[in-house]
C-alpha cells in the first residue's frame, strides 16, 4: 500500500550565508517508486498554500512539487514528516532521550547589604530638655556599651532629683521607693541615683550611655537642640552580623525556602565568598519588578561587609522530585503554548504540544505531553516543526474538503420557507419528511457549494432536493422557487386612493359580512 508523500521546503542557512531550499520526502515502505504514481496536486517549494493541478513555476520562479496521495494504512499521525539521512546531516539533526530526573537549580540574584534590624538599638529621651554635649559626631561611629552619648538638661529631671533627696531626709520608704523609680523611669541608670544618694547634690545635666555596642546608623541631633520623646536621638546597630535583601524573580519563586544555603560575593572582595543561608521568605510580591524578596544572614566577624553594598547571590536549592525532563533547547515557544519535535526513528518527526514546569541545570520539568524514553529534536526543530505543522494543517484541509466522488445514499424532495439566508446553509421551516420520520420544523441546514444563495430571501416559499450522506450528513443539492416573498404577502389595498362616488351603499348587503374579524384602524372608525 502507497503512504503519502509530503513534500516539505525546508531553508538550510549555510556556511557563507548560501541559503538552499531541502525537500523532505517520505519513503515508501513497500520499495515502490514515486514515479509510479499520479500526484493530488503540485505546490510551491516555498509557500504550499499555493497549488496547481499540474506542474508549473511558483510565484518566485520555482519548480513545483508533486503531492501524492496517502497512504490508507493510517500508521503515520497526522503532522508526521520524513527526512533522508543526507538532509538529517546537512541541518545537523541531533536528538536527546525523554529522561525521569530531578532538577536541581542555582539562583543567581543580586541583593544589598544591610544593619540586622534585631541588633538595632534607638535611643530617645523620655522627658523633653536641651542637648547640651554630644559624645558621637557622626553616622559610623563606632560605640561601645556603656559609653557617653550625649548630656541632657532637663526641669523635669531637676525636679525628680530633688524629689529623690527629700525623701532621703525623711524616714517614709515608701516615698523613697517612689521617688527612685521615678528616677529610673525617666531613663536615669543605677550609677547616677547611687551618687544622687550618696552626695545628695543635684545635677543639672544628666549624661546618658549606650546600653549596646554598634555602630551609630542614624544621628538626628546636635547639640543645643531641644528634643522631645517622640524624636529619636541616634540609633545603633551591630555588624558583627548582618541581613542582605535579595530580589527573585516571580518565576523562581517556587524554588525557594527557608534554611536553603546561599553563597555570596561582592565585587570590593572578588575572590572571596561568604556562606549563609535563607533566614525568612516575604509574604508579598513587588507589583513594580515582579519580583519577591527574600532576607539572607550571613555572618561579619571581620567586619569586610558594609551598609549598601551590592551583592551577588547564589541561591543553592533542594532538587525536586523525579519527573520527565528534555533539554531546555527541545522547547519551542509559539503564542499559544509549548512543542516539542518528537523523533520517531527512520527518519520521521511529528511536532506535540507540552505542558512544561521547572526548568535547572539545563533541562525543563515535562507535565505533560510526553513519555520517558521517547526521544526529542534538539537542532533544527524550528524548521521541522513549521513543515510538521504545515503538513498537519494541509491534512486538515484535505480531511473536510468533500470527495469529488461523493455520493448520496438517499434522497428526498421538500417544501419549505426560508427563514434566514446564512454562509452556504439555509435556515427553514419545512414541512414533515414521513420517509425519514422527521416532523414539520425549523432547521438550518447546509446547501452544495455549487449552488448560489444570492438570489434567495428571507420568505421565499422553494422546494429542495435534500440529500444524506454517509455519517448521517445532510445537505440540499437543488432548489427551485415556489413563491417569490413578496407575492407569499396578501395584497394590501390602497382604499383612499379608490373612488367610492358611484358606489350604492343602501342597495350592498352587509348582513353576512363578519364586522368583528375587520380591522377599520386605517380609517379611524370604530364599533
Amino acid at each position: 500500500m502507497l503512504k503519502k508523500t509530503v513534500v516539505i521546503p525546508v531553508v538550510a542557512f549555510l556556511l557563507g550565508g548560501l541559503a538552499s531550499a531541502v525537500w523532505v520526502n517520505l519513503i515508501q515502505s513497500d520499495g515502490e517508486q514515486t514515479k509510479t504514481r499520479e500526484p493530488l496536486y503540485w505546490v510551491a517549494p516555498m509557500d504550499a498554500n499555493y497549488r496547481k493541478d499540474g506542474p508549473g513555476k511558483s510565484p518566485m520562479g520555482m519548480d513545483l512539487v508533486p503531492v501524492y496521495e496517502e497512504s490508507k494504512s493510517g500508521q503515520d499521525p497526522v503532522g508526521t514528516v520524513t527526512i533522508s539521512s543526507q538532509i538529517e546531516s546537512e541541518l545537523g539533526v541531533r536528538v536527546a532521550d525523554v529522561t525521569l530526573d530531578s532538577i536541581r537549580k542555582q539562583l543567581n540574584v543580586a541583593g544589598f547589604i544591610q544593619y540586622d534590624d534585631s541588633t538595632v538599638q534607638h535611643y530617645h529621651s523620655r522627658t523633653s530638655g536641651w542637648v547640651e554635649k554630644l559624645y558621637v559626631f557622626s553616622v559610623g561611629d563606632q560605640v561601645n556599651k556603656g559609653d557617653k552619648l550625649y548630656d541632657l538638661y532637663s526641669p523635669e529631671l531637676v525636679y525628680a532629683q530633688q524629689e529623690y533627696i527629700s525623701a532621703l531626709n525623711t524616714t517614709n520608704q515608701l516615698l523613697l521607693e517612689s521617688s527612685r523609680l521615678k528616677l529610673q523611669a525617666l531613663g536615669v541608670d543605677a550609677e547616677q541615683i547611687r551618687q544622687l544618694a550618696k552626695h545628695k547634690k543635684i545635677r543639672q545635666q544628666l549624661t546618658f550611655y549606650a546600653q549596646k555596642s554598634g555602630y551609630v546608623s542614624h544621628l538626628n541631633v546636635r547639640e543645643g537642640m531641644y528634643i522631645e520623646p517622640k524624636i529619636e536621638i541616634l540609633a545603633t546597630a551591630d555588624l558583627d552580623r548582618i541581613w542582605v535583601i535579595a530580589e527573585v524573580f516571580e518565576s523562581q519563586a517556587a524554588w525557594l525556602a527557608p534554611g536553603l544555603p546561599v553563597t555570596m560575593s561582592v565585587k570590593a572582595f572578588a575572590q572571596k565568598q561568604w556562606k549563609g543561608k535563607i533566614d525568612y521568605i516575604f509574604p508579598n510580591v513587588n507589583a513594580v519588578n515582579r519580583t519577591q524578596q527574600v532576607r539572607v544572614v550571613f555572618d561579619n566577624p571581620d567586619l569586610a561587609l558594609k551598609p549598601n553594598m551590592f551583592a551577588q547571590l547564589n541561591i543553592h536549592t533542594k532538587p525536586a522530585r523525579p519527573e520527565l525532563t528534555v533539554p531546555n533547547e527541545a522547547i519551542i515557544v509559539t503564542g499559544s503554548g509549548e512543542r516539542v519535535v518528537l523523533a520517531l526513528g527512520e527518519g520521521k518527526y511529528r511536532s506535540v504540544n507540552v505542558a512544561t514546569g521547572l526548568q535547572g541545570q539545563g533541562v525543563t520539568q515535562i507535565l505533560s505531553g510526553l513519555q520517558s524514553g521517547q526521544k526529542v529534536v534538539t537542532s533544527a526543530q524550528f524548521l521541522i516543526d513549521s513543515e510538521s505543522n504545515i503538513t498537519a494543517e494541509l491534512n486538515r484541509i484535505d480531511h473536510d474538503k468533500p470527495s469529488a466522488n461523493e455520493e448520496s445514499i438517499d434522497r428526498v424532495w421538500v417544501s419549505g420557507k426560508i427563514i434566514s439566508v446564512q454562509p452556504q446553509a439555509l435556515m427553514l421551516s419545512h414541512e414533515a419528511i414521513e420517509k425519514w420520520q422527521w416532523p414539520a420544523m425549523k432547521m438550518s441546514l447546509e446547501v452544495d457549494s455549487k449552488l448560489d444563495l444570492s438570489t434567495y430571501k428571507s420568505g421565499d416559499i422553494i422546494g429542495f432536493c435534500l440529500d444524506e450522506f454517509e455519517n448521517k450528513q445532510y445537505r440540499i443539492t437543488h432548489i427551485e422557487i415556489e413563491q417569490p416573498a413578496e407575492d407569499s404577502n396578501t395584497m394590501k389595498v390602497d382604499h383612499d386612493a379608490m373612488d367610492h362616488s358611484d358606489m350604492n351603499h343602501d342597495e350592498m348587503d352587509h348582513s353576512k359580512m363578519n364586522h368583528d374579524s375587520m380591522d377599520h384602524s386605517a380609517h379611524g372608525m370604530e364599533h
